[in-house]
């Protein structure tokens, strides 16, 4: 069945939603706001009908050729059909809705930082590897197969290693015992490491790692299971970044001071790091800023993965406490605090059970920071205002699950001043976000 709508909005997740002339809801992807569509219905789902694009029959004055030909086939980026004017102003209106439908009590959502870069900024993807040793994706819910010999948001360093890869068959071998990978480039010297992802129980052959080992673009092979990291080739170097960020040190804002010098940060294959080095330089400065004064101040920062935000707070005249899960993050994380000369320690545990750990100990902090993973921390993040911050700083990339975690937090004794939309993946509907609460 066939339908004529006009696109209300897009939501989370991309798609534009849309009422049929009898008032069900039809959501359809690679659509934009106020576009006319005609629309085909395929699906119908408790309560609203999934539709296709027929026909695009008046559309937005933002929509723009995606460039990329497989667009619409792999599973990745959903939002090329748009200009990137249209996205950053998409992505405002996700948060703002997702926060407003909540009944979080903000004033306003700011303007959405733009990406540096819009295109080639991955410095980090992850890729299925055929029977044959092809690299591709799997289109978007199913696990139909698509090759690929150049992603436009990655880099050229990354897809120069996927054409290698592809050309040279040596991952039909791995590709029984791994079935898929990850290429990473390291943003301060363009050094490329393959991480291979698998089952430990499944050894790697030997022979066909060697051969990955030897070719010309690939610096460093690592094997990531369950059971965490291993470096298969331990006298590469890691990945580096190097960090310039000015912060407010002055609560009055009265000027910018600069930190000592330089940040750099190293980290290994098996840690967590942003794909976008360069929004994640401009993601630090703003966390700087939004952080203040910290010179005699304590900072907790939960799943600080390798000190992304620990080492630069650090520098910005804090003592930090660093409390990860990950064993090979706090690993880098303790290198890179004694690089960067700052007062810090780390932990591995688990978060949750942590924050009881440390309200049962009375532990106090002036500032928490918190990036958790999708899922948000759910009800233990009450537990933050037992630990008396004067700020929370919450870096989040799922909007839903921040607005159940803001409300959670505001009714404690503590008031948004700040909600920041991040673009951290320019060309797809993923979208960063950092909210400031300060203590009333």
């Amino acid at each position: 069945m066939k339908h004529t709508i006009t696109i209300e909005k897009v939501i989370p997740g991309g798609k534009g939603l849309a009422r049929t002339a009898d008032g069900q809801v039809i959501m359809t992807p690679f659509t934009l706001s106020n576009e006319k569509i005609l629309i085909r219905e395929h699906k119908k789902k408790s309560g609203y009908l999934e539709g296709s694009i027929d026909r695009v029959l008046l559309p937005s004055p933002a929509r723009i050729e995606p460039p990329c030909p497989l667009y619409g086939k792999c599973g990745g980026c959903n939002l090329q059909h748009g200009s990137y004017t249209e996205q950053l102003k998409i992505k405002k209106e996700i948060v703002a809705e997702s926060l407003q439908r909540a009944k979080v009590p903000i004033e306003e959502v700011e303007e959405a930082v733009a990406s540096p870069a819009q295109w080639g900024y991955r410095y980090r993807l992850r890729l299925k590897i055929s029977p044959a040793g092809q690299l591709g994706f799997f289109k978007k819910r199913s696990n139909t197969f698509i090759p690929v010999t150049n992603c436009p948001v990655a880099t050229e360093g990354i897809c120069s290693a996927v054409v290698e890869l592809n050309r040279s068959g040596v991952l039909r071998p791995l590709a029984k015992v791994c079935p898929e990978l990850e290429v990473l480039e390291s943003p301060a010297d363009g050094k490329i490491t393959l991480v291979l992802r698998g089952n430990k129980e499944n050894p790697l052959p030997t022979s066909a790692l060697q051969e990955v080992g030897q070719l010309p673009h690939i610096n460093q092979v690592g094997w990531l299971t369950r059971n965490g990291f291993q470096s298969l080739f331990p006298q590469a170097p890691p990945l580096t970044q190097h960090i310039q960020c000015n912060a407010h040190l002055s609560p009055s804002g009265e000027g910018q001071q600069s930190m000592k010098e330089d940040c750099i940060l190293s980290w290994s294959g098996g840690c967590f790091s942003q794909v976008n080095p360069g929004q994640n330089e401009q993601l630090i400065r703003l966390i700087c800023e939004a952080a203040g004064d910290l010179h005699g101040k304590t900072i907790l920062d939960l799943y600080c993965g390798m000190g992304n935000f620990s080492v630069p707070l650090g520098r910005c005249g804090g003592t930090v406490t660093g409390i990860e899960g990950n064993q090979e993050s706090i690993h880098w994380a303790e290198k890179n605090a004694r690089q960067a000369e700052i007062k810090a320690r780390f932990f591995v545990a688990d978060v949750r059970s942590a924050l009881e750990q440390l309200v049962e100990q009375g532990e106090q902090a002036d500032l928490i920071l918190l990036d958790p993973p999708r899922s948000g921390v759910g009800k233990n993040i009450t537990l933050l205002p037992q630990l008396e911050p004067e700020k929370i700083i919450y870096v989040s990339c799922d909007p839903a699950t921040l607005a159940r975690d803001l409300n959670l937090l505001c009714p404690a004794g503590y008031q948004i001043s700040r909600v920041i939309p991040v673009d951290m993946f320019p060309q797809t509907s993923h979208i960063e976000t950092v909210v400031l609460l300060e203590r009333l």
